[in-house]
């Protein structure tokens, strides 16, 4: 009984480390992203910082999986799922914008030169997910294509790389510019438009 409610707890601890992380991402980038910014964050020490990890590669590790997670693993849900190609990729493009916005620190740590150009384990991992991402995406896509909802010419892959594109866009612009009601409204402008062109 004691183990479970200690691992529930390790869990709960490390959940809340992975959020303080992102919000130090989301203030100062990943520069910023030291264990004494992130304990002040959580409201913690460092000592405790380091129960949970071993240090700030072993953070940028966990919120790599939480991106993972979270993006990737929710867009294979979605498009295993019910509904027509149309309408899955539009929860895939809303749900992955929505939680850019709600952590605006993904964007930062996905678009940083230290972790494509650091420890190449996170980079490739990076990588690794977002080509399943797209491989995900390119599915739905095609199968929009053969049912007849899309265009029968469309490149899946190529189409699929133009929607990331669209949701890398306006994360960056969050990124330079902060978080704004314009960015939604510009969110809903690319769908409506990219949905048109695929017609």
């Amino acid at each position: 009984m004691g183990s479970c409610l200690e691992k529930k707890s390790t869990d709960i601890r490390r959940e809340e480390i992975i959020r303080a992380a992102f919000e130090v991402l989301g203030e100062k980038g990943v520069r910023g992203l030291t264990i004494a910014a992130i304990a002040e964050s959580a409201g913690m020490s460092n000592a405790n910082i380091y129960r949970h990890f071993g240090g700030k590669d072993d953070v940028l590790s966990a919120l790599v999986q939480f991106i993972a997670e979270e993006i990737m693993g929710k867009a294979s849900s979605i498009a295993a799922g019910s509904g027509t190609p149309s309408a899955k990729l539009e929860r895939i493009f809303f749900s992955h914008m929505a939680l850019i916005g709600e952590n605006p620190g993904i964007p930062r740590l996905v678009f940083s030169e230290e972790i494509h150009l650091g420890d190449r384990k996170i980079a490739d991992f990076l990588a690794v997910r977002l080509g399943y991402y797209v491989e995900t995406i390119s599915a739905v896509i095609a199968a929009g294509s053969a049912e007849g909802e899309f265009l029968k010419e469309l490149s899946p892959r190529e189409t699929a790389l133009t929607f990331l594109g669209m949701i890398q866009f306006t994360a960056l612009r969050r990124v330079m510019g902060g978080a704004s009601a314009e960015h939604v409204t510009e969110a809903e402008r690319l769908w409506a438009n990219f949905l048109r062109l695929i017609r």
